[in-house]
Formats: structure tokens, C-alpha cells, sequence
């Protein structure tokens, strides 16, 4: 057990199988049992996925929203009406008191259909007023929120700036007026979901309080005097998403509309009860869409493995398609079981913190959807990269693997552009539990134990995988100490930016078998045995992809980085490298997508 909390995302009243993991020790006691959903649980999210599923389908053509850049008139506030922007929401509010884990089925049903509709549905739920009701005492912020939800309000989270959404202070910034009642909001927000549709945002802004800066919360109706709302964003993909910027200059906001929490004093920008909607928020804004993109991949390469040929032979024949094809299926399953996890303890409230594996639910899902959605275009080349529409005048099925393809490529930025993410975890989780030195660092400069898996319900590749599985978690807690004591100052460390992000892969990497491995068992012991399989494909393609990462990280002689980006940045040695191409670039020739 965790004898002690080392940093923001610790509960001492409750495990993290992710948080023993970072310290070398194997918790299979928190995994064996892994949780599945409950029946009737199940069938309440069943009937609304259907009832959305049918609705979208009948109002949404997703390549004409693909193509026009927007979504049909009065959609979003149907869906609002309809109680799909406040689902986890008291009844008393209008909401479906739907559980964590139906929340995320309903956004993957919609992601499904138009990624868009999904991202606005998750947008409210993880973000939006209707969440942050969950943990707001009662008082006036509170009844403000509450009268928003109740009347189907939209709603925006803006935290990011123009300066970037990785730095941990925000240059947006409230200052309190004389009369000590309201605060003076002046600042510019970007890529906020729902920023040309909100009526109300929350705001992270600087305060200056007591000689300190500190990151507050603000609830702003953007109506107020001083709230512009600019341009839609256009991203690459996502075609429709009402997603743009936000400009607040010296908004009054009363002091009753500032999020206050007892804990204030912490590393991350995000006040902490705002920390823990984000951990789970990324399930529904990035997991449920990766998810459902994997699911249509691998009905799509399913469908055209079975009608193809080539020179008569029946394309599923092949061996190199068949594992093209079972390691897509492997790693939906993995996407899938990654979920679960995250989410089911909490609605089963089984004394777990799930908070460290809510934070890498992001990466493990939207890098594996990403493999998958990359095979799938590569797997369907003979249809592939070409649009629906191309597809469909040339009689072919309109198959949209581009589509979502560009769809998938915004999850692996949103949230945390991936490599980032994994340095931040690093930093901020990893290596909190070696400095000072850890209590169990005697046990980790000795062998790892002979591990009794006894009961376990595997076949015999899946028990090998799970005692190396074992063994290299306890491995991994060896490294970290061993780099804790070749740096015991701590910031050398964290400049060594390529090799905390080895880590965090690594540690991924374990967390990801471990939890297949365990649900493939739980799995068995109901007389389900289809997971052993996919598990043992999973974890045999991890195997090579932890072996690949520990060589990287012992390399003895990384390649000088350094000196060649000095030399492109800051010299003309390697302009030949840049040689016959324009320095410039085009002006974009489409006209900008107004807010009205």
C-alpha cells in the first residue's frame, strides 16, 4: 500500500493499481477482480444509446456536416432540451443521473456517427456547468450553475491561451476591485469548445492574493459587457464543432462567482475539484471518440477483407492481413479495457483512486486509436485515401476512413499534444515517489519476487505474460530509483525531457497488459474466452515495444540532439536542407466561418 501521498493526484484512503505501479510494486489484489457493468446499469445506458443513435441518424448527414462545416440548424439546443448536455445531472435539474460509464457510451454512440455532435455532448458533460454542479457547495456560484442547467444552457471551459496550454500560469488574470466584491477579468482564451455558442464559461485566471499568485475559476455569463467572442476555429478535422476564441476585457465578476476550494496550494494550473473533471473528462472528450473510431476500423477492414481478392486468393488468407486485422482487434480491445477501468470503480464506488489511470486513459486511448485508424488506411488502400464522396462516384462503398482519420489526428493534441503529456506525468507523478528516496528502495535493489498467480484465469502465454508483466514493474521502479540517485538534484532530471518520456511510455505500456490481462481473466471465469487471445496478441506487440523503450532509455551515447538544432536555429550550415522550397506560404483563400 501507498504509505504516503507524494503528490496532487494521492487519496491515502484509496489504491491507485497506476500509482503502486510508479514505485515498482504489482498490485494483480487491485486488478483480479475486474469490474464489469452492471445489468441493469447496462440496459439504462442501452436504451439511450439507441434513442441518440436513432435521432442523429435521422438529423445529421455527417459527410454534409464534414463538408459544410457546420451542424443542422437548432441541433444543439434539441440536444439540449432532450437532456443530453447535462446526463450525469439531477432529475431535479432536467438531467439523466447516468452513470460515469454511460456518459461515455452515449458520447462513443454519437462519436460514431459524427465525431462533432460527440465532442459537444462531452464538452457540457466533463466540462460544462452541469459537471462542475457535482462539486460546488451550496450558495450563490451554486444556484447560478444550477438555474443554467435547469434551463438547457450551453456552457464553455476556457483555460487555454495563445501563449500555450502547457504552461502552468495563465496570463489571463482578475484582479479584485476597492470595494473587495467582484474582480476585474482581462485576458484572451483559445480553442474553447463551445465558445461560439456558451452563454456561460468558466474562466482560469492569475489572482494575486496575499502577496501570492494563484489559479482561480470564474463563471462568467458571456453576455457580460467586455466578453467578445471571436472566429470559429477551423480545425483539420472535426468539421462543425463550434470551437473558437474568447476575449475579456476588465469584465466585472462577482466575487460570489469565483470557484473557492479549501486546497489551493499545488503544483498544476487547475484548482483540484477542476483537476478531477479534467482526469475524467479526457475519458469522454478523447476516449469514447478513440474508441468508437477503433470500433468502425475494424468493421470496415472486416468488410473489406471479406470481399476482396487478389489474383483469386481470398485476401483473409494472408497471413500478414491477418495480423494487420488481430492487432486492430487487440487494441480496440485494449482501448475498451482501458475504459472500463477508469470509469466502473467510481461508478461502482469500490474504494479505488483512479485519478492516475483517468490521466493516462488519454494517451494509451487516442495513440492506439491512432495505430489503428493509420493500419485501417493502409489495410483498405485500394479505397482508402480518397474521400466518401470520391468514393461513392466511383461506385465504390463510401467507406470515410479520411474522415475520421483526421478526426482521430485532433485526439492525440486535444487535451495535452501527446509527448507533452507524457513528460508532464513524468514529472509530476513519476519521480514524485523517488524524491526523497522511496521506503521501498531496499526492495527494489533486490530481485523481484517468485509471483503466485494462483487462480488466475489465463492460458498458459497469458500466465508468462503476466510474471514478466510482474517483473518488469518491479524493473521499472529499479530504473527510476537508479536515476533518482544518478541525479539526486532533482531539476537535473527533469531535463532529461527524452528520457522522462520513455518512462511514462514504459510505464504505459505495463499499465495496458496489466489491465487486459486482468479483464481477459475475469473474462474466462465467467466462460467468456475470447479476451485470451486478444490479450495474448496485445501483449506480445507490447513486449517488443517495452524492449524497444528500454534500450532507448539505456542508450549510453544519445545522438546530439543539441548541436543540430543549434545549427538549423541559429546558423545557415543546414539551409541546404531547406533548399528550392518557399520560406513563405500561401494566404488561405476560404472565407472564415462567422459566429452567427
Amino acid at each position: 500500500m501507498t504509505k504516503r501521498s507524494r503528490n496532487f493526484s494521492s487519496d491515502p484512503d484509496r489504491p491507485s493499481f497506476l500509482e503502486e505501479l510508479y514505485q515498482g510494486r504489482f498490485r494483480w489484489d487491485l486488478l483480479r477482480d475486474f469490474p464489469v457493468q452492471g445489468a441493469q446499469d447496462r440496459a439504462d445506458g442501452d436504451g439511450l444509446v439507441e434513442q441518440l443513435s436513432a435521432l442523429l441518424r435521422e438529423r445529421i448527414d455527417p459527410t454534409a456536416v464534414d463538408r459544410d462545416r457546420e451542424l443542422p440548424d437548432g441541433l444543439l439546443a434539441e440536444l439540449a432540451t432532450r437532456g443530453y448536455f447535462r446526463l450525469q445531472a439531477s432529475r431535479g435539474v432536467g438531467g439523466r443521473e447516468l452513470s460515469h460509464y454511460n456518459t461515455f457510451r452515449v458520447v462513443e454512440a454519437a462519436a460514431s456517427w459524427c465525431t462533432p455532435v460527440a465532442l459537444s455532448i462531452a464538452v457540457e458533460n466533463a466540462l460544462g456547468a452541469s459537471a462542475f454542479l457535482s462539486v460546488l457547495p451550496e450558495g450563490p456560484l451554486r444556484e447560478l450553475l444550477r438555474a443554467h442547467v435547469a434551463r438547457g444552457g450551453l456552457s464553455a471551459s476556457a483555460d487555454s491561451e495563445p501563449t500555450g496550454a502547457a504552461n502552468q500560469s495563465r496570463a489571463t488574470t482578475a484582479t479584485r476591485v476597492e470595494t473587495g466584491d467582484a474582480y476585474l477579468l482581462s485576458g484572451r482564451k483559445v480553442f474553447v469548445g463551445h465558445a461560439p455558442v456558451a452563454e456561460l464559461v468558466s474562466v482560469s485566471a492569475t489572482v494575486r492574493e496575499d502577496g501570492r499568485e494563484r489559479i482561480r475559476m470564474f463563471f462568467v455569463r458571456t453576455d457580460n459587457p467586455g466578453v467578445t467572442a471571436g472566429q470559429w476555429h477551423e480545425y483539420m478535422g472535426l468539421k462543425g464543432f463550434p470551437n473558437g476564441w474568447l476575449n475579456f476585457d476588465d469584465v466585472l465578476v462577482p466575487a460570489d462567482q469565483m470557484l473557492v476550494e479549501r486546497a489551493v496550494d499545488h503544483e498544476v494550473r487547475v484548482t483540484p475539484e477542476t483537476a478531477k473533471l479534467v482526469a475524467r473528462g479526457r475519458l469522454h472528450l478523447i476516449a469514447a471518440p478513440s474508441l468508437a473510431i477503433a470500433k468502425l476500423c475494424v468493421q470496415w477492414a472486416r468488410d473489406f477483407v471479406l470481399r476482396r481478392e487478389i489474383d483469386g486468393r481470398k485476401l483473409a488468407e494472408y497471413q500478414e492481413i491477418q495480423q494487420q486485422l488481430a492487432e486492430s482487434l487487440a487494441q480496440t480491445f485494449a482501448i475498451e479495457t482501458m475504459s472500463q477501468w477508469s470509469l466502473l470503480p467510481d461508478d461502482q464506488d469500490r474504494r479505488t483512486n483512479q485519478r492516475f489511470e483517468q490521466n493516462a486513459a488519454k494517451n494509451v486511448s487516442s495513440l492506439l486509436c491512432w495505430d489503428i485508424v493509420d493500419r485501417t488506411m493502409s489495410l483498405l488502400a485500394a479505397e482508402g485515401y480518397e474521400t466518401a464522396h470520391s468514393k461513392q462516384q466511383r461506385g465504390v462503398p463510401p467507406v470515410p476512413v479520411e474522415r475520421f482519420m483526421r478526426d482521430a489526428r485532433n485526439l492525440r493534441i486535444s487535451g495535452g499534444v501527446d509527448f507533452q503529456l507524457d513528460n508532464w506525468i513524468a514529472r509530476m507523478s513519476i519521480l514524485s515517489y523517488y524524491y526523497p528516496e522511496p521506503d521501498n528502495a531496499a526492495e527494489l535493489a533486490t530481485e523481484p519476487a517468485r509471483w503466485n498467480f494462483d487462480g488466475a484465469n489465463l492460458t498458459d502465454r497469458n500466465l508468462r505474460h503476466l510474471r514478466w508483466v510482474a517483473d518488469e514493474v518491479h524493473r521499472f521502479g529499479s530504473t527510476c530509483l537508479e536515476l533518482a540517485r544518478r541525479y539526486p538534484d532533482r531539476t537535473a532530471l527533469l531535463e532529461q525531457e527524452r528520457t522522462l518520456v520513455l518512462l511514462t511510455s514504459v510505464a504505459r505500456e505495463l499499465l495496458v497488459m496489466s489491465l487486459t490481462l486482468a479483464r481477459a481473466s475475469t473474462m474466462a471465469a465467467t466462460g467468456d474466452a475470447s479476451g485470451q487471445d486478444l490479450t495474448d496478441v496485445y501483449c506480445v506487440s507490447a513486449r517488443h515495444r517495452v524492449a524497444d523503450l528500454r534500450r532507448r532509455l539505456s542508450a549510453d551515447a544519445p545522438a546530439n540532439f543539441a548541436a543540430v538544432t543549434a545549427a538549423w536555429l541559429g546558423g545557415t550550415t543546414l539551409d541546404y536542407l531547406a533548399a528550392d522550397v518557399p520560406s513563405g506560404f500561401p494566404r488561405g483563400d476560404r472565407p472564415e466561418k462567422s459566429n452567427s
